[in-house]
């Protein structure tokens, strides 16, 4: 029977709930009645009471997106939800939105285009013609050099399956970058001892008094548009077959995009690339203790209460485990003794060994990703993170280049499809909670762990 305190609503009383499930039947038991996600409610009211995070960095996003939008003569949009994506929405102010229609696939414009490159006279009439307005077009934006993908297909490429697989990229807040740098208003709240929301100070007081002097304090991230190009040789039989190339179009170029995107928004080291969430860099990242004495390759029940319990309670909702994949037996033979016995965490639905097991630990969904930022025993095998806490500027700009000349022995075609994007964690730091407590966020990871 769980030992814990009725309605937690202090990290303290939170944490020792949670410790209060020493074994996996009685949390399952406390999932299925509901009261777990009661108290969890309750917890998240009392801590949001005095004002609510996600509503403070939401504004800020929408000043941002205000500014933007005045910057480029559009019309401010209506603040996105954290977590949207909205980097696979079609965007009529990106740059490549004059180039839409002139193609019927994303396979003609790429056909189009690198045949044009490589030799213009290979194309007729009407195909030069759609090249010249590519090439016309792509010379007024003045920057960054070869050609713009029309929106309509970059919008297509981020929101196909692929990208929506990304671990990162669909849970974020995802910022249209209307210029190469962008300085992003935030919120400092490192603390509540004493403040509220980054040095807003609330008093009670008589109705005659004075209010005493204050300012909140502001910062900024700086979103700086990295280039990620992306390189491949094409047969040019498959250039020819229009067919052949979107289906190979489709295939790849979103899927290399999402890899290579999600290593830098996970663990990017933030040198000439974006700053991971999940990165020791981070300066948000919250590290927790692992337990005295415990094996250097092992997960325990109590180093998952241990991540759980420093999580802001507002990022329950949203939060999900980043797990390695070399670390999946100790999830799966985690045990809680039980008496004399013993009892497994992860549970297979119907207990059949050939049925599909629950991809969830405490209620929160498993990502197995081998772009985990450790292998197993080390800090980052295993992560707890919000990532709608976590920024990425996106300048929706993509680009098309090629080397007419490099495999030309080889009846192939090498191009480089380049974009520009940058990610930061949207947290300046870890939050130390009013009553003292051990600090919170909402990046999480466990501490290295060493038998001395």
């Amino acid at each position: 029977m769980t030992t814990a305190v009725a309605k937690p609503t202090t990290p303290a009383q939170w944490e020792e709930y949670l410790n209060g499930f020493k074994d996996a039947p009685t949390f399952n038991a406390a999932l299925a009645d509901g009261s777990f996600k009661d108290n969890l409610k309750n917890y998240q009211a009392v801590q949001n009471a005095a004002g609510d995070l996600n509503e403070q960095i939401a504004a800020q996003v929408q000043i941002a997106i205000a500014e933007m939008a005045k910057n480029s003569g559009a019309k401010p949009t209506g603040r996105p939800a954290l977590g949207h994506q909205i980097s696979g929405e079609h965007n009529q102010n990106a740059r490549g939105v004059g180039l839409d229609g002139v193609f019927n696939s994303a396979a003609e414009y790429f056909q189009n285009t690198l045949r044009g490159i490589r030799n213009i006279h290979e194309l007729d009439g009407e195909a030069r013609g759609k090249f010249e307005k590519v090439r016309n077009y792509t010379s007024q934006t003045g920057e960054g050099g070869g050609f713009l993908v029309p929106e309509e297909f970059r919008s297509e490429i981020f929101s196909g399956p692929e990208l929506e697989a990304a671990i990162v990229r669909p849970n974020a807040t995802v910022v249209p970058m209307g210029s190469q740098t962008l300085r992003y208003p935030a919120v400092d709240f490192s603390t509540e001892v004493g403040e509220i929301w980054g040095g807003i100070v609330f008093y009670w007081m008589d109705e005659q008094g004075t209010i005493p002097d204050t300012s909140a304090s502001f910062a900024e991230v700086e979103f700086n548009a990295h280039r990620l190009a992306g390189a491949a040789k094409v047969p040019n039989d498959t250039l020819k077959d229009a067919g052949a190339l979107d289906a190979w179009l489709r295939a790849n170029l979103p899927r290399g995009i999402r890899e290579f995107e999600d290593r830098a928004f996970l663990k990017g080291d933030g040198v000439k690339k974006p700053l991971g969430a999940l990165s020791a860099g981070n300066p948000s990242l919250v590290v927790a203790g692992d337990e005295s004495g415990q094996s250097t390759a092992s997960i325990t029940w109590n180093n998952v209460l241990a991540m759980a319990s420093r999580l802001l309670p507002e990022s329950w909702d949203r939060a999900v485990w980043v797990i390695t994949p070399d670390a999946l037996p100790e999830i799966f033979n985690m045990a809680v003794a039980v008496g004399t016995a013993g009892s497994a965490v992860m549970i297979e639905p119907g207990g059949g060994r050939t049925a599909s097991p629950r991809m969830t630990l405490m209620g929160r969904p498993i990502r197995w990703s081998r772009k985990a930022p450790a292998a197993m025993g080390t800090q980052g095998d295993i992560s707890l993170a919000d990532f709608s806490m976590y920024g990425i500027g996106d300048r929706q700009d993509v680009r098309l280049e090629t080397s007419e000349h490099a495999f030309f022995f080889q009846d192939q075609t090498a191009f480089k499809v380049i974009e520009r994007v940058d990610g930061q964690p949207l947290l300046l730091s870890a939050l130390s909670p009013e009553n003292g407590g051990p600090t919170l966020s909402a990046f999480i990871q466990l501490e290295t762990r060493s038998t001395d």
